[in-house]
């Protein structure tokens, strides 16, 4: 159910308006939980936004903004099938024994303690998100308007989730691992976060002659407070099994940014173009981590707390003991240019090239010391080129783009399973990264009212490793190509990929056959058609509009080392499993195939579009 609405109130002359804006959403959820018989994924919440905008004289002008969002939603692992019951298949199904978030001052995680309010979470996922803005906006001259932009964002999110279902992961011994139901989740992520964010910008903006420009300064400053425990449930054949407390931190971080930047519109004439910017970035962060488990917090920080004090790789792993930094700092040029012709007014053609980042950090997830390794800034050339145009007095528009990315140091978030069945999460540098492809849009107007659309898409991408790097990093950490030549090692003895031994396979970004894996989330063709057709109902201004659209995605990876456990029970010189990763049906894991998705719709306007249903 979702009620949404807004109201223009009353305004005083010219001088002041204002408008109220609300919605109000519930949805029970899709998941049947079958261990606890709760509805899950469910998506509640409200939001409200009050906009005033004052004008303060003849060209100056005031407006400003507050904003809540409250929301009630998850995301929890679901199948198809019944785990319990594998012949059913009549929806979407968890077997989780973590209830739903409720406080009742009884602690889900028994015989666990977890420190902080975090410990009363149950499943669920509940964010409050408080936004103000500020935007003072002075006419300097005719041509020449100068902002003073401000902006405040304060969010608190608190979450419980199981990652495993409430038994353990699978894996080719165990490909389906038997539901379980443990009432701390299978491994639960608890976390209690405060996030505060504020940003200031002074922009001017003009023209002059055929110049348009337009150039100012921005300051961030955001601040970070994330309290978090991961429990881990391990069968020992007692109702619940036996909970384990891997990790239980608070880590702080800080972010703090300055930037400049000026971009220049020239109109060489009414059909040529060239635009030119560029921006400077100077941007610090800091980290510092604190262990909240009892022994950690009684006046003496043992070598096995996961504490800024140790935050440091000793020997044997690297040659001298080699501190982990707590403070990064970036300072990047990212320039822009394009290029646009327009011959006449329904052609466009246009080219561009920029640069851009995206700054360091931390494997904040990391539940021991030795994994809160820092990780880079991840730079890239994006390049564009394309025609958009207009045809038939605007009935059929065709837009054409292709594209080349070209990333240095991509930030690659990866999951592994430690020698003890924990799950472990690193992001790294792994590699550089290319995509090419190319997006075709179409829409055609037959007669008014009636629309209809394609759209196509192709990409080509890949990883691109450094095939000269050292085996070990500075930190210990090996090296990619060092990986898969140790991954090709043990497949040449024999070993099955995902069995003892086979550490270098199905990790990282070397998938279990030793190859680079594919990178994820990037089918290689999408496609996207369909229409709607508004009826009009006689003069009264009412309407009926009927749609219908379909979607394509090929094939794809969902995980970084394209790890997919696949049925056929397979023998090798470490040992012999009911499952594999090589070949056969899907069983679990990274592989999504390819699919498609249908909508239709039916939608009923009253006259000047005042409600809708």
């Amino acid at each position: 159910k979702l009620v949404r609405g807004s109201i223009d109130l009353p305004a005083i002359g010219d001088v002041l308006s204002m408008k109220l804006s609300w919605f109000a959403q519930e949805d029970d959820g899709y998941v049947k939980n079958i261990t606890t018989g709760e509805r899950i994924n469910d998506d509640n919440g409200w939001g409200a936004r009050l906009g005033i905008k004052i004008k303060l004289g003849e060209t100056s002008t005031w407006r400003g903004s507050v904003a809540h969002l409250s929301s009630n939603a998850e995301n929890v692992l679901n199948f198809s099938c019944n785990p319990a019951n594998p012949t059913d298949c009549s929806g979407r199904f968890a077997t989780t024994g973590l209830r739903e978030f409720k406080s009742e001052g009884v602690s889900p995680y028994m015989g666990v303690t977890i420190a902080g309010r975090k410990r009363l979470f149950g499943q669920g996922n509940r964010t409050g998100n408080t936004i103000a803005t500020s935007n003072f906006e002075f006419g300097l001259g005719e041509d020449l308007n100068l902002n003073i932009i401000t902006g405040v964002v304060n969010l608190d999110q608190q979450f419980a989730l199981d990652f495993f279902d409430g038994r353990g992961g699978p894996g080719i011994a165990t490909p389906f691992p038997p539901v379980r139901g443990f009432s701390r989740g299978g491994f639960a992520i608890v976390n209690d976060g405060v996030h505060n964010q504020f940003t200031q910008e002074a922009k001017l903006s003009g023209t002059a002659g055929p110049l348009d420009f337009v150039g100012g300064v921005f300051y961030i400053k955001e601040k970070n407070k994330t309290d978090f425990a991961d429990v881990f449930s391990i069968f020992t054949g007692a109702p619940g099994g036996l909970g384990l407390l891997l990790a239980d931190r608070t880590i702080r971080n800080k972010t703090e940014a300055w930037a400049g930047y000026l971009q220049a519109d020239f109109n060489l004439s009414e059909q040529f173009k060239i635009t030119a910017g560029i921006r400077y970035t100077d941007e610090t962060k800091t980290f510092g981590i604190k262990d909240n488990r009892l022994s950690c917090r009684d006046g003496t920080i043992e070598a096995t707390c996961i504490d800024t004090a140790n935050l440091i790789i000793n020997p044997p792993v690297v040659p001298t003991a080699t501190a982990i930094p707590t403070k990064q700092s970036a300072k990047l040029w990212t320039p822009r240019f394009a290029l646009n012709f327009k011959p006449n007014e329904d052609f466009l053609l246009f080219a561009s090239a920029t640069r851009g980042f995206k700054s360091g950090g931390w494997n904040a997830r990391g539940t021991a010391a030795s994994e809160l390794l820092p990780f880079g800034p991840e730079k890239v050339w994006s390049y564009e080129a394309g025609i958009k145009s207009d045809l038939f007095d605007r009935r059929v528009r065709a837009n054409l783009t292709v594209y080349f990315q070209d990333t240095k140091d991509l930030q690659t978030p990866s999951a592994f399973v430690r020698a003890n069945g924990t799950l472990a999460f690193i992001t790294r540098n792994f590699a550089d990264y290319q995509n090419k492809g190319a997006e075709l849009e179409l829409t055609f107007q037959p007669v008014d009212n009636f629309n209809l659309y394609f759209n196509a898409g192709y990409q080509d991408d890949k990883y691109k490793i450094d095939r000269n790097a050292p085996a070990l990093d500075a930190f210990g950490v090996r090296g990619v190509a060092a990986q898969q030549a140790l991954c090709l090692a043990e497949l040449a003895a024999g070993r099955v990929p995902g069995g003892p031994n086979t550490a270098n396979c199905g990790a990282g970004i070397i998938a279990p056959d030793g190859s680079i894996a594919t990178p994820v989330r990037t089918p290689k063709w999408s496609l996207a058609f369909g229409g709607s057709y508004k009826i009009p109902m006689g003069g009264s201004g009412w309407s009926v509009t009927p749609s219908v659209n379909f979607s394509y995605a090929a094939s794809s990876e969902t995980g970084t080392s394209s790890v997919t456990i696949r049925s056929g029970a397979v023998t090798g010189t470490n040992g012999t499993f009911p499952a594999n990763l090589l070949s056969g049906d899907f069983i679990a894991g990274s592989f999504s195939k390819a699919h498609w998705l249908t909508n239709a719709g039916l939608t009923l306007k009253a006259p000047d579009d005042l409600w809708s249903i």
